[in-house]
């Protein structure tokens, strides 16, 4: 109040003064009517009220009420000059704001008013979603990467199941051949045929054998190469 009158004397209004700090601006009485709103705070409610469906130019004198949801909340906060100054945050569209609420108070120190400076933090925002964005992806591939790594885990395993399978038919077919063999001695003259078909039989045991042998190698050198990726990957 005292710079009020100082300025008056000087001729100066104190609203040139406030608008000249290019701050949105605005002003309310404890019965929560706007009285004064700077041009800055009144071109972005204009920019703003095709979502808000408010006209800046009716605002003043008008009560803030209509412009809150839980207004019990805010008018609570404003009244009581404990609570403030008050900082919140706001989502009007796309258009993101920091509001910091400031008690206004007399020579005596009695509570007379509050103001209201908003300021615009869509950049902020833009980057906050951003960089949360970016996280999100990151554990995704790494939700992706770890099911991979987990899933090549049980490969090797499943193919050491498999090779097992394969050497016990390769020693039965094995046994097959030796009891064909054995019964085409028995046969004598007229079971030379079916020896050398016992033989091609045996010939295919070994060569299962050798082949199932060959893969064994194989997986261990997987099991090693998986378990040194899930060492780095644990880390």
């Amino acid at each position: 109040m005292a710079l009020n009158s100082y300025l008056e004397n000087l001729g100066i209004e104190s609203d040139w003064i406030l608008s000249a700090l290019g701050e949105n601006v605005m002003i309310s009485d404890l019965k929560h009517n706007m009285i004064w709103m700077s041009p800055s705070a009144r071109e972005l409610f204009s920019e703003m009220s095709s979502v808000t469906r408010v006209d800046p130019a009716r605002m003043v004198g008008a009560n803030i009420d209509r412009y809150h949801r839980n207004f019990a909340r805010v008018g609570a906060i404003l009244s009581d000059p404990k609570n403030l100054p008050h900082t919140g945050y706001v989502q009007i569209g796309d258009f993101y704001a920091r509001l910091t609420a400031t008690a206004i108070k007399d020579l005596e120190g009695k509570h007379v008013a509050n103001v209201v400076v908003w300021r615009n933090i869509n950049e902020e925002k833009r980057l906050e979603l951003d960089v949360k964005a970016a996280y999100e992806k990151i554990a995704a591939e790494q939700e992706l990467s770890q099911r991979m790594v987990e899933d090549l885990a049980v490969i090797p395993e499943r193919i050491s199941h498999l090779m097992n399978s394969i050497a016990n038919i390769a020693k039965q077919t094995n046994l097959v051949a030796l009891n064909a063999s054995i019964e085409a001695a028995r046969a004598g003259e007229h079971g030379r045929g079916f020896e050398i078909v016992a033989q091609e039989i045996r010939n295919l045991s070994v060569g299962s054998s050798d082949a199932a042998q060959k893969v064994r190698e194989a997986i261990d050198e997987v099991n090693m190469l998986v378990k040194r990726i899930l060492d780095l990957y644990n880390k």
